[in-house]
């Protein structure tokens, strides 16, 4: 999560308003303290991020593409972000 919410340049609060949940149990979940949110919840924090629940638990790639340098997971992140849209239900 914490990854999703650089690459969108948000704030935790930011982050938490945009899921729907409240600041501290957002920041829960993300540190990893508090695990196995529930199916709304995950619902919550995909659509917060414009994600399905199915990429928001894809694991993430092992190996980044090395071109002469090694590409900013942050950077990458922030380009898959940007196209994509919002759902409405």
């Amino acid at each position: 999560m914490r990854e999703l919410r650089l690459a969108c340049r948000w704030t935790q609060e930011k982050a938490a308003e945009s899921c729907d949940l409240g600041y501290k149990l957002y920041q829960l979940y993300e540190l990893g303290i508090k695990k196995n949110p529930g199916l709304l919840t995950l619902e919550k924090i995909a659509k917060g991020f414009g994600l399905g629940i199915h990429e928001l638990l894809a694991p993430a790639p092992l190996a980044r593409t090395y071109a002469g340098k090694h590409a900013s997971p942050s950077k990458s992140k922030t380009a898959a972000m940007k196209g994509r849209r919002k759902k409405k239900n």
